[in-house]
């Protein structure tokens, strides 16, 4: 009896592990067609990012040959750069997923300081401030354009075009940097504290964000619109497009690969989750983008443009109003004699004229 029991509880007991070997050998299939896949990320993101950087070399090198003002290099080495530099960050985060905040906190920073910098080659174009205001004087500054005045119900008056109002628009551009700063600063502090903490958070300081940035495109298409006669063979607005798209990619594209993730439409393949494939997706239509936007930038910036300040870099002043005053004197020659038989027209006065300038 001893010996059945024994040999029922043998034919109980479990008969060893089941498909571990398939299961092996599906997890090293997954891992190598993994390791493909990242591998040709890797090496087709790095070949983007280099030609990125070869178009903006190129870029630069035409922009340094062109007659235009130093102040207005300076400021489009700036603007072109921000291609470059968005490209390397997106690389990053495809090298580290981890980096994906901070990608997108360089990428922020580097498209506001890069609007504030177009604002100054607007500004540098026309030869500083005060020749900006003397060439587009008697106009006015319209405040009616977009995305904050452009609504039927908006009736905003028309300004005068002063210093006082071009500073404005300046404030209204430079608090981009200022306020996307320090709000990226805040929300990359509270994410290495605790990332549920930035989760949190996120929603509340996006209103303040919608509002800093319609802010300052306001002020940038204000300015545009000023000097849409003054700059009208600069390529103005196709220079600002190219710089907005940036901004425009990276938001809604954001926002759509989140939404994926979200709504449990991509798959999940630990240690791949939804979020990892969601910032795959995006980061690679950023960078094929940002090599397009690159060239892009290169028609426009290589293209001659008229240096409306050569006349004041050879040290001539801009023209100014001259008055011009006359004074008539009249001289009586009939008591002359002499004068008398040489004239024919006796009696008649010499008149004698005298201008003077200011």
């Amino acid at each position: 009896m001893r010996h059945g029991a024994a040999g029922a509880s043998r034919d109980l007991s479990p008969v060893g592990p089941v498909a571990y070997p398939n299961d092996a050998c599906a997890c090293s299939l997954c891992a190598a067609a993994i390791n493909s896949l990242s591998e040709t990320l890797l090496a087709g993101g790095a070949l983007v990012v280099l030609l990125t950087l070869l178009v903006y070399a190129d870029t630069l090198r035409r922009v340094l040959s062109r007659t235009v003002p130093v102040a207005a290099k300076t400021h489009t080495a700036f603007v072109i750069s921000v291609y470059p530099v968005v490209a390397l960050a997106t690389l990053c985060a495809v090298v580290v997923p981890r980096a994906q905040l901070l990608a997108e906190a360089v990428t922020q920073g580097v498209f506001m300081a890069a609007v504030y910098q177009l604002w100054c080659l607007l500004v540098a174009y026309c030869g500083g401030e005060a020749e900006l205001i003397r060439r587009v004087k008697p106009g006015s500054l319209n405040p009616r354009v977009g995305p904050c005045c452009c609504w039927p119900c908006c009736r905003l008056p028309l300004l005068a075009v002063t210093k006082r109002n071009v500073r404005l628009l300046r404030v209204l551009v430079l608090q981009l940097p200022v306020v996307q700063g320090l709000l990226y600063l805040v929300l990359l502090v509270m994410w290495a504290e605790e990332e549920s903490l930035y989760e949190v958070n996120y929603m509340y300081l996006q209103p303040i964000v919608v509002l800093s940035i319609l802010t300052g495109i306001w002020g940038l298409l204000m300015t545009i619109k000023m000097l849409s006669t003054v700059l009208a063979s600069h390529l103005v607005l196709g220079k600002f497009l190219a710089l907005q798209a940036v901004l425009l990619l990276a938001k809604f594209q954001g926002l759509g690969a989140r939404a994926l993730a979200w709504y449990s439409l991509l798959p999940c393949n630990p240690p791949l989750t939804p979020t990892v494939y969601a910032n795959l997706m995006y980061n690679t239509a950023m960078l094929v983008e940002m090599l397009l936007l690159a060239l892009f930038a290169r028609t426009l910036y290589s293209k001659d443009i008229p240096d409306l300040t050569d006349g004041l870099a050879q040290g001539e002043s801009p023209p100014s109003p001259v008055c011009v005053i006359e004074v008539s004197t009249q001289k009586d020659l009939s008591a002359s004699p002499t004068k008398e038989s040489n004239n024919n027209n006796n009696g008649i006065a010499d008149e004698t004229k005298v201008s003077y300038k200011f």
